[in-house]
């Protein structure tokens, strides 16, 4: 097996890098790049900020709108920047994506399964998945709108009594006129946008495991050592599978079954080599020359955003 066996993440207008896998790693071409155990900036000590002011996102209030001097207390969003809209309470927040509808992952909790499906709203040049949820007490309603960025998701939401919610609504959307980006770009959502955005940081840590383990597995004939580097290099593609797995939706899921596919026939190779068959050993790097060949085109779709016919119409 070739240490310069090449996978492709494709040119985009973003600027996705036509480089190798093995030289993808910085993840330029997706602006900032979310490590998976990057700390939040959002979780701190000091007092919330006054409109959002954190990683990518600079939110000013709009006129009108206070700041509450607290964390939000809206459903899924006790963590998220509190302030008062006009005719709704507003929580502003900023994360790694942490599903693929785009929301945190405490949003989608606290709507016990009854996440409709999202609207495509285009706002001052702006795209967000539109949400609208029951809200935390009797009789209100919560509009949540997740505009995705090379930086994260960046999540407005407004909650307001049910009667009083389309006006809410639409000063929620308003307030996605002031959102600037630093270092950032804005994203269409689609149902691989959550993936797409952790990919660059995930093929990364992949791509720096993938390039030891061929080397280990060239620099020695004995059973012992190739089988164990082979390990390594199964339990490598296996966790870049796992980081993708809960974010994985649309084109992205074929993207983790690839990579389940190739830790299992590192694990193959691994046991071939231990028992000296070298037989099932050419077998299992056939095989694995063949899954990252199928893994490419995954790779480039997912990194273009996924195919745009699966992506919900505007609302």
């Amino acid at each position: 097996m070739s240490a310069a066996l090449a996978l492709r993440l494709p040119r985009t207008r973003l600027g996705v890098v036509g480089a190798t896998l093995l030289a993808a790693a910085a993840g330029a071409g997706l602006g900032i790049v979310l490590a998976p155990d990057a700390p939040d900036p959002r979780r701190d000590d000091a007092a919330p900020r006054v409109g959002l002011a954190s990683g990518v996102a600079r939110l000013p209030l709009p006129a009108g709108w206070e700041p509450l001097r607290r964390r939000s207390s809206l459903p899924g969003l006790r963590n998220a920047t509190a302030v008062r809209g006009v005719h709704s309470v507003v929580a502003l927040d900023i994360r790694p994506p942490e599903d693929p509808s785009l929301l945190p992952a405490g949003v989608v909790a606290a709507s016990a399964g009854a996440l409709p499906a999202p609207q495509l709203r285009r706002l001052d040049g702006r795209s967000a998945w539109r949400y609208e949820i029951a809200g935390g007490r009797p009789n209100t309603r919560l509009v949540a709108l997740a505009v995705p960025t090379t930086g994260g998701v960046v999540t407005i939401a407004c909650e307001a009594d049910a009667v009083a919610i389309r006006r809410a609504a639409e000063e929620c959307e308003g307030a996605i006129a002031t959102l600037r980006l630093d270092g950032a770009s804005g994203l269409v959502p689609a149902p691989e946008t959550a993936a797409r955005i952790v990919l660059p940081a995930t093929v990364d840590r992949l791509n720096r495991q993938r390039s030891s383990g061929r080397r280990a597995l060239a620099a020695t004939r004995r059973p012992r050592g190739r089988s164990g580097a082979a390990r390594r290099l199964a339990g490598a593609y296996a966790t870049a599978a796992d980081r993708l797995r809960p974010l994985a939706a649309g084109e992205a899921r074929r993207v983790t079954v690839a990579l389940d596919e190739l830790a299992r026939e590192h694990r193959a190779l691994a046991a071939a080599s231990l028992r000296r068959d070298p037989a099932s050993a050419r077998r299992a790097g056939a095989a694995i020359k063949e899954g990252e060949r199928r893994l490419e085109p995954l790779l480039a779709a997912v990194s273009r955003g996924g195919a745009q016919a699966s992506a919900p119409s505007a609302g």
